[in-house]
């Protein structure tokens, strides 16, 4: 009898992954002292490592449709561990900042492969893609709470990530036997490396799937709000503390809260995604992004500033389960025998790509708004991401970018 499939270690996977940028969002002033960074500086880092990590991530998306789920998802887990690891034991400003551009890197193949077991599993399904993306919110939760604590303990946040490595690498353990949607090749399937026959090129990076899907206007869209969401993650707090003068308990727990409002949304929402369609929520989720951005951009205390910044957090949160939900479902329907590649046929490649549009937007939005801040202030940044987020939503109203999930 065949052993039932289960995504408990993916589960486990997107906690652990959420509280590693738990506790990156709220440490990043504290990083961004120790190697003596200016706020361009710091967005030049994340830039450069999240680059690479985004060209990883559709490598593996390629990779997992030759090789199945469980294989990929445990190597890139237990060479992320080790990374994050390294971070939080490293002695020297050089070995730490080696160590950190490296966990940087490596997370793009933790994202894209976690993404695809769930993609294959859920086909598509939106309520299932956001669930599984709330789990990643309550990990950020707990990462910033735990990394709020130490700091306000008078203690390094050094230690958050041990705990986050030691979890990554008891995943991987799990997941390398684990019957993942996707683990196995199905019958029939061709050779390791060798196409079925009607397999679709997908092209470098499996861009060429994103064509042939008619998913270019989507991988725009998705470039804008992944932007949004990485200009949030990583100046959000970093503003409140640095810019308003808001101490280590208010920044952190603004985005703590922040992230169980996005654990709500997610969770509450999903029923509600799934019959209104992605659509509607992408353009609900980009436009209350813009409203809490605008309000953080202007508003002249810490208070309102820390509203505006968990709004924003909460809308945002419904964009990339919704895009990756519409390209699982695009996946399939391209491929639909199970025993093309890896099975859920061409899902794993453009996951893949996709994650690495993501990344790449989600790394231009520090950037952005560090160079922004050096020039003009971290105000005239966040007014810039309001507009971003704004011109998706508009976007997504006047065309039919996202219609395929429901």
């Amino acid at each position: 009898m065949a052993e039932e499939e289960t995504l408990r270690p993916v589960a486990w996977t997107f906690g652990a992954f959420g509280g590693f940028w738990g506790t990156w969002a709220v440490a990043a002033a504290d990083v961004q002292h120790r190697l003596h960074l200016s706020d361009g500086g710091l967005g030049l880092m994340l830039t450069g490592s999240v680059v690479a990590g985004g060209v990883l991530a559709a490598a593996v998306g390629q990779v997992t449709h030759r090789v199945g789920t469980a294989r990929a998802m445990a190597t890139a887990l237990g060479a992320w561990g080790l990374c994050v690891l390294g971070a939080a034991v490293a002695p020297g400003a050089a070995a730490f900042f080696a160590a950190l551009v490296a966990a940087l890197v490596v997370a793009g193949t933790v994202d894209s492969a976690m993404n695809t077991a769930v993609a294959i599993g859920a086909r598509g399904d939106p309520a299932t893609m956001v669930r599984f993306h709330a789990l990643f919110n309550a990990g950020a939760l707990a990462g910033a709470a735990l990394t709020g604590i130490l700091l306000v303990t008078g203690s390094s946040w050094q230690p958050a990530f041990a705990v986050e490595a030691l979890v990554c690498l008891t995943v991987a353990v799990v997941a390398r036997r684990a019957p993942l949607p996707g683990a196995r090749r199905g019958p029939g399937a061709p050779a390791h490396g060798q196409p079925a026959p009607g397999d679709a090129a997908p092209g470098p990076l499996g861009w060429g799937a994103v064509r042939a899907l008619h998913l270019r206007a989507l991988a725009g869209v998705f470039l804008a709000t992944a932007l949004v969401e990485g200009g949030i993650d990583t100046w959000g707090v970093l503003y409140l503390r640095t810019r308003l003068g808001a101490g280590v308990l208010l920044g952190a727990g603004a985005y703590a809260t922040g992230q169980a409002i996005a654990v709500g949304v997610r969770w509450s929402s999903a029923r509600r995604v799934g019959r209104a369609g992605a659509r509607a929520g992408l353009v609900v989720g980009a436009g209350v992004a813009a409203a809490g951005l605008a309000l953080e951009a202007t508003a002249p205390s810490p208070a309102p500033a820390g509203l505006g910044l968990l709004v924003a957090i909460g809308g945002i949160a419904l964009c990339w389960p919704l895009v990756m939900a519409v390209v699982s479902a695009a996946g399939a329907v391209l491929h639909p025998r199970a025993a093309v590649g890896a099975p859920g046929g061409a899902i794993p490649v453009v996951v893949g790509t996709f994650t690495a549009i993501g990344y790449l937007g989600w790394v231009a939005g520090p950037g952005i708004v560090g160079w922004v801040a050096d020039a003009a202030g971290l105000r005239a940044g966040f007014a810039l991401l309001s507009v971003v987020a704004g011109a998706a939503a508009a976007v997504l109203v006047a065309s039919t970018a996202a219609a395929p999930a429901r």
